[in-house]
């Protein structure tokens, strides 16, 4: 009898690539066919990646000086990505299940992001202008998903999803700027729009197919 066996190569794959001075990148990789890729330009940047799993994907991207980017993937088929354009920005997705999509792209100074995901299919995007805002993202169940939009400065956006088909929306242009959505159930939506300084929202839904618009200006 005659046994024939063909291997295919299962190991994970990472990719660091770095110009300036005193840049500095962790990768840490446990599992099957996880991929990292890491690009820093510039001075002092900081890039830390921890994936235990499989089919797990993870890309940083940062361009400037002192800016910090951490990935923890747990699971398979997860994907990162963070990109940050500037200086002492700061950004963390954490991801625990499967299929679950996050973005942070930051370009500025001293912006703040953190997503965590934890359970299949959800998908959240950060996307931070300027100076100092500040973003948190927890999504617990499937199927979520968050937009948060930041153009000014210390602006704050807040976003809680427990359950299913969740949809938050949260778009800030100006300054000192602070909104909250808690959704807490199946298939809510809420959108908020704030334009102009200090104003504050807050959101929250209990149960199922409840829709909120909130638009603040001066």
């Amino acid at each position: 009898m005659l046994v024939a066996s063909v291997s295919f190569a299962q190991g994970n794959v990472s990719a660091v690539n770095q110009f300036g001075i005193a840049n500095a990148a962790v990768i840490t990789q446990s599992g099957l066919e996880n991929d990292s890729d890491v690009l820093q330009l510039g001075f002092a940047n900081l890039a830390v990646v921890d994936q235990d799993g499989r089919h797990n994907e993870a890309d940083i991207n940062q361009g400037g000086a002192l800016n910090y980017a951490n990935v923890d993937q747990k699971g398979r088929r997860n994907d990162a990505y963070i990109g940050q354009l500037g200086i002492a920005n700061a950004a963390y997705i954490t991801q625990d299940g499967r299929r679950n999509d996050a973005v942070i792209g930051q370009a500025g100074f001293l912006n703040y992001a953190r997503t965590t995901q934890i359970g299949r299919d959800n998908s959240s995007t950060t996307l931070q202008f300027d100076i100092a805002n500040s973003s948190n993202t927890m999504q617990e169940g499937h199927d979520n998903n968050s937009l948060v939009f930041q153009v000014g400065i210390g602006n704050s956006a807040n976003v809680d999803q427990y359950g299913e088909y969740n949809m938050a929306i949260t778009t800030q242009l100006g300054t000192d700027n602070t909104s909250y959505i808690n959704q807490f159930g199946t298939a809510n939506y809420a959108w908020t729009i704030q334009t102009g300084d200090s104003h504050l929202s807050t959101v929250n839904q209990w149960g199922a197919g409840n829709m909120s618009l909130v638009m603040q200006s001066n």
